[in-house]
């Protein structure tokens, strides 16, 4: 089970009530009548909110990856070899956490 997969049975079957578990899921309404989910609806959905998660998620991932800015400042300064090492290291943050479309 996914961490967005309650989110996104509620989002896909706005009639469901409770969920539970098993293998495979079982949902019921309000009045304890089953509801059939559309398990590709759902796994849609988990896409849907992961990458709206990701959207947050990514800023964090790469401020803490980058280098200090005082780093990346003297590194402008000085210039040369330092420069190119410090946009090497900032290219890679940026490559292993890409901005998302």
């Amino acid at each position: 089970m996914n961490k967005h997969t309650d989110q996104a049975i509620r989002n896909t079957h706005p009639t469901v009530a409770k969920i539970v578990y098993n293998d495979p899921i079982e949902a019921f309404d309000a009045s304890e009548k089953p509801v059939t989910l559309d398990m590709g609806l759902v796994a849609t959905e988990i896409a849907v909110l992961e990458a709206a998660e990701y959207k947050v998620a990514y800023r964090e991932l790469r401020r803490v990856a980058y280098p200090p800015v005082g780093d990346q400042l003297d590194a402008i300064w000085k210039g040369g070899q330092e420069q190119a090492a410090m946009k090497a290291a900032i290219d890679k943050v940026k490559a292993d956490y890409p901005k998302p479309a």
